[in-house]
């Protein structure tokens, strides 16, 4: 045992040990040629979706409004989002989505769909293969593409996923559960670099929040800036090595909630002025970004055992980024808004036995907390 508190600073006894976080791997020649074809379906599933819930969300001031969408291709909200004002935009109005996917890739492969789904729109759709920076060739394009279409009031939609999972420098190290062939493990998240901190920082935290500066010093207006965040960054006793919660949200304990900070602070300091600008709480969501962080799509099989045993309705993706869409129609619509929606409040009050589960998931045939219990 070490002198920390908390569980989640400790291994588990008896059970495997990975040392760092899930690796990037590059896809096969055969999952690279099926990725046209999963973009399809997927485009599919998510448009199928959403018409079947969209009665549940106003979205009517969508028309005639222009959108750039960050992040806006592959599993994620972003995708959902745009998938969705790929309809909502058709007979006015844009939509600019911007990411940076290799061409090799499932995202790669969404982009080229929506581009082909989008062809009556002509100047009124862009996809920008280029990512997002504060000045140069990619900010460029973005803005060109915005002029080319008169856009005024832009609603700026950030879901970028682009940060590392690890520890800070001097900190313990943190041990989360996850699953692979082989059962369950637990990682212990390592120390990462500094060039990985203040990458972490930047893309996903402070260059998101610079963005809506850089796009108004390029003469386009911004009527609402949108932020997507999750609430185990707000969980501040669980950074601290020193409390029994350190660690209880894996990553977002240790590195994760970095640029979650940098976006909270500039939420909270917008509001009562007038720009508006709101940071979005979701649901554990299975996107892209999900099975790179430790313990992620674990995490997401357990809130649904713990939902389907508390009998609440599970919201998806698609759904999601309808809600993303209506919470921002209520956000232009008057002055007293709520800075940081919530889109998590059917999770929410399932966190505290989350973790109790988590802490004692085990390989015991024998337990009520046996793994393969609660997937």
């Amino acid at each position: 045992m070490s002198d920390f508190p908390s569980p989640f600073a400790n291994p588990m006894p008896g059970v495997r040990i990975v040392e760092g976080a899930p690796a990037l791997s590059r896809p096969s020649r055969e999952e690279v040629e099926a990725f046209p074809a999963e973009a399809v379906k997927l485009l599919d599933q998510r448009g199928a979706a959403q018409r079947v819930a969209v009665d549940r969300y106003a979205l009517d001031w969508v028309k005639g409004r222009h959108f750039v969408i960050v992040g806006g291709t592959g599993l994620g909200i972003g995708c959902s989002v745009a998938v969705a004002l790929l309809d909502l935009v058709a007979e006015s109005g844009s939509l600019t989505v911007v990411a940076r996917d290799l061409s090799r890739s499932l995202g790669y492969a969404t982009g080229e769909e929506m581009q082909r789904r989008a062809t009556g729109l002509g100047d009124r759709f862009h996809w920008i293969n280029d990512g997002y920076a504060l000045e140069g060739r990619a900010l460029d394009k973005i803005v060109d593409a915005l002029k080319a279409v008169d856009a005024e009031d832009v609603i700026y939609v950030n879901s970028t996923a682009a940060a590392s999972s690890g520890i800070l420098p001097g900190y313990p190290p943190a041990f989360v559960k996850d699953v692979d062939a082989e059962g369950l493990f637990q990682w212990q998240l390592t120390p990462l670099s500094e060039r990985a901190v203040e990458a972490t920082k930047f893309v996903m935290g402070d260059m998101a929040v610079k963005f809506t500066d850089v796009l108004m010093d390029s003469g386009i207006s911004v009527a609402v800036t949108a932020f997507c965040d999750w609430r185990g960054s707000l969980d501040k006793p669980s950074r601290d090595p020193a409390a029994v919660e350190y660690g209880r949200n894996g990553a977002y304990s240790t590195s994760l909630y970095l640029p979650k900070d940098a976006i909270q602070a500039a939420t909270a300091e917008a509001y009562g002025t007038d720009r508006k600008v709101i940071d979005v709480f979701f649901p554990v969501m299975r996107t892209r970004a999900l099975p790179f962080i430790p313990g992620g799509t674990t995490m997401s099989y357990v809130y649904d055992k713990l939902m389907e045993r508390a009998g609440i309705r599970r919201v998806d993706v698609p759904e999601l980024g309808l809600g993303m869409i209506d919470v921002i129609g209520k956000t232009l619509a008057t002055d007293d808004f709520n800075p940081f929606p919530r889109l998590d409040a059917h999770e929410m009050p399932l966190d505290l036995w989350f973790y109790e589960v988590v802490k004692q998931l085990n390989e015991d045939e024998s337990s009520p907390f046996y793994y393969k219990r609660w997937f």
